[in-house]
């Protein structure tokens, strides 16, 4: 019987093998950061769903006042839409990214997030990484078109010359 951990185990291990050549070529180790931040992913949504699947969710905790922000050692990932997508830039990444959203898209999952809305924190980093929509998230507004360049004003040092007669 495949749960929703293991089909999401299956699609974020290949994304992982896909990652894997790229990571040991960047020099930076941004790649390899990336690499062990989706092993945590599964690690912490397979916990979560045995968790669901056993009924022994942990009560969510209150809010809590803001703490001061200290420096950060190591840099954080890229905020923007689709960035893993565009860093690694293959075709086997996008084909993994459509099978996640495929997989978000069953109602089994639907199910499941409607049940524990505290997946969504997991899921929705990884999901904009990738460029897919999480169910139940307004569609991305469409960017707005480049506005058009005005046309040149007329000076007197770019009017076409008269020819003067005498």
């Amino acid at each position: 019987m495949t749960t929703p951990a293991t089909i999401f185990r299956a699609i974020l291990t290949d994304l992982q093998k896909v990652i894997a050549p790229f990571a040991n070529n960047d020099p930076t180790l941004f790649l390899l950061r990336i690499y062990h931040h989706i092993s945590r992913t599964i690690q912490r949504f397979e916990k979560l769903v045995a968790h669901w699947r056993a009924g022994t969710l942990p009560k969510q905790c209150k809010p809590r006042p803001g703490r001061p922000s200290h420096p950060r050692a190591t840099p954080r990932f890229p905020t923007g839409y689709a960035w893993l997508i565009r860093s690694v830039d293959h075709y086997n990444a996008r084909c993994h990214a459509s099978q996640l959203q495929h997989f978000l898209a069953t109602t089994e999952f639907i199910q499941f997030l409607a049940e524990v809305p505290r997946a969504n924190r997991i899921l929705r980093p990884l999901a904009k990484s990738l460029g897919i929509q999480m169910p139940g998230d307004p569609p991305r507004p469409y960017p707005k078109p480049a506005p058009k360049p005005k046309p040149a004003k007329k000076t007197w040092f770019n009017l076409p010359s008269a020819p003067v007669t005498v």
